[in-house]
């Protein structure tokens, strides 16, 4: 007798499940495609570049100046080898020469910090904005849906933590990353 009733009950799910999704309206979206053609994310990526360049200039400001250093250490220790100079001087050139390797390698901390320290600031730049443009498309894709009248969208381009594509398959009919695309070109204009 349980067994009837666990097979009717299976069979009545079934049937229930049949009926239902076959009114489901759903559709595919590349959100990937969509992030990269949103108009936040370019000015974003133009932001980048600009600020890039501007840590680059700075790093190679940086690198200039220890190239100096570094020259005037070796012109130092040149120095101090030099068989004219008396020891005394030849010591005094050599603790000189000390002094600025000490000053050196100071600099090149400082440069290397600097330089982690800027690198981390972008990326925490480029984390947020590009959270804040996730944030918004997913909203975007909850108005285009109920717009519409979509029950289910699925993110094609995304992986499940085995790095397997979460939609195997879908009917290209169903995709709307270009409806979307063109849907948040409206919205932002």
């Amino acid at each position: 007798m349980q067994i009837k009733k666990l097979g009717l009950w299976a069979a009545v799910c079934a049937l229930a499940t049949a009926g239902w999704a076959a009114e489901l309206k759903i559709a595919t979206v590349d959100l990937d495609k969509v992030f990269t053609a949103h108009p936040r994310t370019l000015a974003a990526e133009a932001e980048l570049k600009k600020a890039e360049e501007s840590i680059e200039a700075e790093l190679e400001k940086m690198k200039a100046e220890g190239r100096a250093l570094q020259e005037e250490v070796a012109r130092l220790r040149d120095a101090a080898k030099n068989p004219l100079l008396t020891d005394e001087a030849r010591a005094q050139k050599r603790d000189a020469a000390e002094e600025k390797l000490t000053e050196l390698q100071e600099f090149e901390l400082r440069a290397r910090r600097m330089q982690e320290t800027k690198l981390k600031q972008m990326r925490e730049q480029v984390l947020k904005s590009r959270q804040s443009i996730v944030d918004e498309l997913i909203e975007a894709v909850k108005q285009f849906a109920q717009a519409g009248e979509y029950d289910l969208v699925l993110d094609r381009s995304g992986l499940t933590m085995n790095a397997v594509p979460l939609v195997t398959f879908a009917n290209p009919d169903l995709d709307v990353t270009e409806k979307l695309i063109a849907y948040l070109q409206a919205k932002a204009k």
